[in-house]
């Protein structure tokens, strides 16, 4: 048997998105792995209640931004006192201060996952503090071109290592229980989901049905928004309550709220759109994949590495409403297309994100990722344990 770790995974993040579902589930998995897992978040992170029955050692900080040199005192100090073997980062603003920690706490193995698709930024100080990362783990290939454009001396050390999904776990609903949990009371439901924000083009998505209802006389298909809004988006919601009303589709278009335990209601679906303008992964489409939905998104990002269009689901062109209505159209109208490209679906993120598989990886990056790397030169400089 091999010899347990202590992992300190930092999250400053205060709301659940993508990323944070990672950072959760991936706590999870390391501890049925029989490691001891400590959390470094801020206080009321959200984090805490999804790992509520969980055996996480946790540790508030200010986690304040990147140069918050405190916190990373406090992590070194976390570090030495618990004898810390690993060290992650999953957002932007933790790696510089994790970073210097890790510099502070030799010989810690400092790793950082970059789940979003902006592009990072490239200066001196972020170069210095995440040259001492054994790896830089991309969740798309596309972050990953972002990543070494960003730090090309770092080139060697950036993998990809996507999300994942746990298609053999967790509670599992009929179709017909997951469709009068959500209200679906006609023919065909098709859903959009995700944090409402701009970014997610749900009102790209209210635009589609809207034409598809009042054009083509799709008056059997519910239309779902699924997902919750922060505090910040509170207009853009209001935005697509307006759209909804004004165009006079709010009896067939229903706003969900976010919906706990949502991979089990995901066979509700018959259709699952991802408009987005951007995604550096997009577990929210592999997951409906996994559910057997028939899937229609942007060419963007991740999401293009994901879908093969025809195949597993259909890719358009990203902010193009007529290529959404017609996507979705197609997808109602050809029942033995739709039920092709789900199965087809199904079968690619299961045998390509499969969890087990994923992790495994990961663990295998905790124990030996960089034991032969040569130090990495900056400006000139050679980076050393001295």
């Amino acid at each position: 048997m091999t010899k347990p770790m202590k992992i300190l995974q930092v999250c400053s993040a205060e709301s659940i998105g993508g990323g944070e579902r990672h950072v959760i589930d991936l706590t999870r998995a390391l501890i049925e792995r029989g490691h001891d897992l400590h959390l470094a978040v801020r206080p009321n992170s959200p984090l805490k209640a999804e790992l509520a029955e969980s055996p996480v050692t946790w540790h508030e900080l200010g986690l304040r931004n990147a140069l918050d040199v405190i916190s990373a005192h406090q992590i070194a100090r976390i570090i030495q006192e618990h004898r810390i073997d690993v060290l992650h980062a999953h957002v932007a603003r933790d790696y510089t201060f994790c970073g210097i920690a890790a510099r502070m706490s030799r010989p810690v193995r400092f790793f950082l996952t970059r789940h979003h698709f902006n592009p990072i930024k490239s200066n001196p100080i972020y170069a210095w503090t995440l040259a001492e990362a054994r790896v830089l783990i991309a969740v798309s290939e596309t972050v990953h071109e972002q990543l070494a454009t960003a730090f090309p001396d770092f080139t060697d050390r950036i993998q990809v290592i996507p999300n994942w999904i746990d298609y053999r776990t967790g509670d599992r609903l009929s179709k017909e229980s997951a469709r009068a949990n959500l209200g679906i009371t006609r023919r065909y439901a098709v859903a959009i989901i995700g944090q409402l924000t701009p970014l997610k083009r749900q009102d790209l998505f209210i635009q589609a049905a809207a034409h598809l209802i009042r054009e083509r006389y799709w008056t059997d298909v519910d239309f779902l928004i699924v997902g919750g809004a922060e505090p910040d988006a509170e207009a853009y919601l209001d935005h697509l309550h307006s759209l909804a009303h004004e165009a006079g589709v709010e009896n067939q278009v229903h706003f969900t709220g976010y919906i706990d335990e949502l991979p089990a209601h995901l066979v509700a679906f018959d259709i699952v759109a991802a408009p987005s303008d951007n995604e550096a992964f997009s577990l929210a489409l592999v997951e409906a994949m996994a559910a057997g939905c028939a899937v229609v998104a942007a060419r963007v990002g991740g999401m293009a590495e994901i879908v093969k269009d025809g195949v597993t689901g259909l890719l358009i062109e990203p902010r193009d409403r007529w290529a959404l209505v017609a996507g979705l159209s197609r997808l109602l109208a050809d029942k033995p297309f739709r039920d092709k490209i789900a199965s087809a679906g199904r079968d690619s993120v299961i045998d390509r994100f499969d969890r087990e598989k994923v992790i495994d990886r990961i663990e295998a990056l905790y124990r030996f990722a960089g034991d032969d790397a040569d130090p990495i030169v900056i400006s000139g400089r050679r980076t050393t344990d001295g």
